[in-house]
């Protein structure tokens, strides 16, 4: 079994932001929203100051319920949110 085509491109690409210092803004949360119309799936990059093995989760769940979107996948510090719920593996 592999990935699916979408997932995958995602996944091999450059993140599409960066989470900074300052954390879960309006103005950070608009813009994702605008990425989520543009594209099927983003990937969002966190930076160390603001994320760690222990609370990565809770901030991909939070951008995930502030967005609307649905959370695909976290690999270390990179978040893989959806607006539409998608089957990763083909």
């Amino acid at each position: 079994m592999g990935y699916s085509k979408e997932f995958k491109q995602v996944l091999l690409n450059d993140p599409h932001c960066i989470l900074g210092k300052k954390g879960i803004t309006d103005e950070f949360v608009d813009y994702l929203n605008k990425l989520l119309r543009r594209n099927k799936i983003i990937k969002i990059k966190t930076l160390s100051s603001i994320a760690n093995k222990l609370n990565i989760k809770e901030l991909a769940n939070k951008i995930a319920e502030k967005t609307n979107s649905y959370l695909l996948d976290v690999r270390g510090k990179i978040i893989i949110i959806s607006k539409t719920q998608i089957d990763k593996r083909i």
